[in-house]
């Protein structure tokens, strides 16, 4: 069965901070001469499609805006409009805004959490009013770390664990693990799911987004899960792959 589209994670897969993982760009545009369809998707809310795109082309990979999707886009797209408090940052923002929904301080439908690195005392508390007055407790994705050049920093997980903490309850969660950011990036390809692989480089939300989305996927060794992970997971890749070179050579071959 042949691959005709690739959902491409960013952190750990295609770079690190602001580092290319060796080859990542040689692999892409392999993948596309090849006729495979390169599409990006990412955990991450933080982020506006362009700023993607930028750092992307920084390592030569062509990439336009329609080319991303991220859990901000996802999170505006699953949930109806509303009136939203929002912990995360412009992308977030701007997606929810783009979406129709109102950002606000007080008598909220939702508290919407994502990556925020301006994460405060005051937010901590204003959110957990809010939820505690009705609003939902929605989550753009529960990663608990992202790897950057300088070390592993704290994820939108981390907020969330205070929020919950405080308010005893566990948000929505609408990036991976949960199939809703992969199910909008196969209906973004065009393609049946059955022609998509994800790859990534985490087991517990790459991978397992895979398996609830019924895609193949393959985990590539060069961010946080290691080999002997594997024999520890309930979820399983189709393909693993040590670096760019090998899983090229295992995707055109099957």
């Amino acid at each position: 069965m042949s691959v005709k589209s690739l959902l491409l994670d960013l952190d750990g897969t295609l770079y690190i901070g602001n580092n290319e993982i060796p080859g990542a760009a040689a692999f892409v545009a392999d993948m596309r001469a090849a006729g495979v369809q390169c599409l990006f998707v990412t955990n991450r809310s933080n982020r506006f499609p362009e700023e993607i795109c930028e750092q992307l082309r920084g390592y030569g990979i062509a990439c336009e805006p329609g080319d991303v999707v991220t859990s901000a886009q996802a999170t505006a797209r699953y949930l109806a409009p509303g009136r939203a408090y929002v912990v995360g940052e412009a992308g977030l923002e701007a997606a929810l805004r783009d979406a129709g929904f109102t950002l606000c301080e007080e008598n909220a439908d939702y508290v919407i959490v994502g990556w925020d690195r301006g994460f405060t005392y005051e937010k901590l508390r204003v959110a957990c009013n809010l939820i505690g007055q009705g609003a939902e407790f929605v989550a753009t994705n529960p990663d608990k770390g992202i790897n950057m050049e300088d070390g592993f920093w704290p994820g939108t997980g981390a907020l969330l664990a205070a929020i919950s903490t405080v308010c005893e309850k566990s948000p929505k969660v609408i990036g991976k693990p949960e199939p809703y950011l992969f199910e909008m990036a196969i209906a973004h390809s065009g393609l049946k799911a059955d022609d998509v692989l994800a790859v990534g480089d985490y087991l517990e939300t790459d991978i397992r987004a895979a398996v609830a989305c019924g895609i193949r996927s393959a985990l590539l060794l060069t961010g946080v899960s290691r080999r002997e992970d594997l024999e520890k997971s309930d979820v399983q890749p189709d393909i693993i792959a040590e670096n760019f070179k090998n899983l090229k050579a295992q995707i055109l071959a099957c």
